[in-house]
């Protein structure tokens, strides 16, 4: 009988525990990988009715579909496969609210908002809704107007949820030059195009 020298077996457990632990890491990543591939780029509404899809290609864009027919074109930059595409639909079916990251840079959230039964856009991304905190006195912190407070301004605009007939949104604010975020919080009424319940709070990024 042949018996393996005890530094042998040493040597021979400690190949086997770090070829299992590269196992294990590889394991991981292929996990890791396979739910970002995982992150759908076709969203149903709750009826199944219509559904929303990013099409990639020389002009990329959002298609709203109802059944299989392609019923509206958004022209859009769709970011990279796996990114964050989200749909919320509004209680009554009338209205689709979309989240889409455009790409990993700040600033890289967009929001729409689409009426169903027209296939109208009725909020578009970023610069509307900017131009009304503009116009809002509330939209001063510290006897400043907030795109002067320190250089380029980054904004991230997200959808969170609907409120029976209202649609409730946060507008993430951030500066080049220093590091506290502004979030702006309130609800858009898609019927009459009004914006309430500002909320504005300051953090540190």
């Amino acid at each position: 009988m042949c018996i393996t020298p005890v530094k042998n077996r040493v040597r021979w457990y400690g190949w086997l525990s770090r070829l299992c632990h590269i196992c294990i890491i590889c394991l991981v990543s292929t996990i890791d990988s396979a739910a970002q591939a995982e992150v759908p780029e076709r969203l149903n509404s709750p009826n199944a009715k219509y559904s929303i899809e990013v099409a990639r290609g020389a002009a990329d864009s959002l298609l709203l579909s109802k059944g299989r027919q392609v019923v509206a074109k958004i022209p859009a930059s769709v970011g990279p496969v796996g990114s964050f595409f989200e749909a919320l639909w509004s209680p009554d079916g009338k209205y689709v609210a979309i989240n889409k990251q455009r790409s990993s840079r700040p600033g890289g959230d967009e929001m729409w908002i689409v009426a169903l039964p027209t296939r109208k856009l009725v909020r578009q991304p970023d610069d509307a809704l900017w131009n009304e905190l503009d116009e809002r006195e509330d939209a001063y912190l510290g006897g400043k107007h907030v795109h002067e407070i320190g250089g380029k301004v980054f904004l991230i605009l997200t959808a969170v949820g609907w409120e029976n007939s209202r649609l409730r949104f946060k507008l993430e604010a951030g500066f080049s030059e220093i590091e506290d975020r502004y979030l702006f919080e309130g609800t858009f009424n898609p019927s009459d195009r009004k914006i309430s319940d500002w909320k504005i709070s300051k953090t540190q990024s």
